[in-house]
């Protein structure tokens, strides 16, 4: 078997369907992104949060019972955002209570707010998959973080060689890799230059984020 690409998240609704790549579409319910049948996380990003908040959380509700969401999110805080900052506590809260209560893994948004962000998810008692989307910080928090046994995605920004110290020290097991919005990158390119920053051959990095994909999916 040819083991695929992972791209854990992603807002091309027409991503790559050729079984070479296994996308994760993000649905941001509160932004007019509308429901895929393939595989797709879903959840009110804190940038939109407004008057329809209630109303997205019962839609939330009822989509999450789909076969094809894998996951909530993504979700979070950005003290960098315009929503008052309170607001989009309360929302991230409801939402961390609702992947509890369907067994759904967290994909979180996180702008300068970590430590508000792992205090939700310790009073709300979180023991499911958590990946931390396009990490961009120290190696120092990701040590954090992955002390935690949380997950850390990486996106185009990386080429760059920004992240170079993260991406040669954190575990395979605890690496993915993301389009995010920069649709012109394909995640294969990620793949060549985490690889080569790790001294690896790429079927290995291939083999590992796949693995992680079907643990932290339940696929």
């Amino acid at each position: 078997m040819q083991i695929p690409y992972i791209d854990i998240h992603t807002h091309r609704p027409n991503a790559i369907q050729d079984g070479s790549t296994l996308s994760v579409v993000n649905i941001a319910l509160n932004h007019n992104e509308t429901i895929i049948e393939g595989d797709c996380s879903i959840g009110l990003h804190p940038w939109y949060i407004d008057g329809n908040t209630q109303e997205a959380l019962e839609l939330m509700q009822t989509v999450i019972q789909r076969a094809n969401v894998v996951a909530v999110g993504e979700c979070g805080l950005d003290k960098n955002g315009a929503v008052p900052f309170g607001v989009q506590q309360q929302v991230f809260d409801r939402q961390i209570l609702l992947a509890i209560a369907f067994q759904k893994t967290l994909i979180i948004h996180c702008v300068r707010a970590f430590q508000e962000v792992l205090a939700s998810l310790l009073k709300a008692k979180f023991h499911l998959p958590v990946i931390f989307h396009g990490y961009r910080k120290n190696w120092t928090l990701a040590k954090q973080l992955l002390d935690r046994g949380y997950y850390l995605s990486i996106g185009t920004h990386c080429l760059n060689g920004s992240q170079d110290e993260v991406l040669r020290n954190i575990p395979l097991e605890h690496l993915f890799l993301e389009t995010d919005t920069y649709t012109a990158t394909q995640v294969a390119t990620l793949y060549q230059y985490v690889a080569k920053v790790r001294s690896i051959p790429i079927e290995v990095l291939k083999q590992a984020l796949y693995h992680n994909y079907k643990i932290v999916l339940k696929k």
